[in-house]
């Protein structure tokens, strides 16, 4: 099997589930072996597209591909679907979006995702409702996959959470859609009202967005209480997802958060934003 999916220059939670499904494929011994490629279709620009067109080349000149479980979540994923097609090679595609995502909104783009969709063998959507936030062609059948936690993080008693301030975190892909500028919002209100707090806000972004993200947190004079924290490994996430208290995602825009996932396992409350997706982790287990 070849897991196809992510960006190998901008990790995050799309990453993760591409990497510890190929893990989890081959660990289950049921007679399958599969390996992560990334389509590297993420923030498609000119100085990216060459590194896209020798990956669809790569898929085209590979050997021994029995099935490929292409992650999806640009339109030009969908270009490796279409590839594998001309291969005769089965295809199961995972969608990584809401309602809210670009090519959901617009209708064009809706309709053209809909359509290259229909070359799929299967869909595995990520929860049982996924297939009503977004438009899925309905001749193809559907499973539900869910997604994969670190083994580490169900192997380990939940860590006991210490006295003192409340402890926040947001971590992921640091955008305006990923709930980051509404994380400041939730401190400022913590500390308008006299909660007593900290925060760590883990991730990483472009320059343009990183600039506005400090000057946002100094403007509100929260320079003191907000701690910026590049990319952490899986280790080091986890380990800082045990140590806190909540876990702000206010995301307008993933499909299924592995954070929020990952966040219960460690005890920390996860606060969601307003998403289908979301709204189903936390009525099955807890938020």
């Amino acid at each position: 099997m070849l897991v196809l999916g992510g960006a190998g220059y901008h990790p995050g939670g799309l990453e993760a589930f591409c990497a510890r499904a190929a893990e989890a494929v081959t660990a289950a011994d049921c007679g399958w072996t599969a390996e992560w490629w990334p389509t590297d279709a993420a923030y498609l620009n000119a100085t990216r597209l060459p590194r896209l067109a020798r990956r669809l080349w790569a898929l085209q000149g590979a050997q021994r591909i029995d099935l490929v479980w292409l992650q999806f979540s640009t339109l030009a994923d969908l270009a490796f679907l279409a590839g594998a097609r001309v291969r005769r090679i089965p295809v199961l595609v995972t969608p990584h979006l809401g309602a809210n995502a670009r090519l959901q909104r617009v209708a064009v783009l809706r309709r053209a995702c809909t359509r290259l969709l229909q070359l799929a063998d299967r869909i595995g959507v990520l929860f049982d409702g996924q297939g009503g936030e977004i438009a899925l062609p309905p001749g193809v059948p559907q499973s539900t996959v869910r997604t994969f936690l670190p083994p580490a993080s169900l192997a380990q008693p939940v860590p006991r959470k210490a006295v003192g301030p409340l402890r926040l975190i947001h971590a992921g892909r640091l955008s305006e859609a990923k709930g980051t500028f509404r994380t400041i919002e939730l401190c400022a209100a913590l500390r308008t009202r006299g909660v007593p707090f900290t925060a760590r806000i883990v991730g990483r972004s472009d320059e343009p967005t990183m600039a506005r993200l400090r000057a946002d947190v100094a403007a509100a004079g929260l320079g003191n209480r907000i701690e910026l924290i590049d990319w952490l490994s899986p280790d080091a996430l986890q380990q800082a997802l045990g140590e806190a208290d909540v876990l702000a995602h206010l995301s307008l825009l993933d499909a299924y958060p592995l954070i929020v996932l990952e966040a219960m396992a460690t005890g920390a409350v996860p606060v969601v934003g307003e998403m289908a997706e979301a709204k189903s982790i936390i009525e099955t287990h807890g938020g």
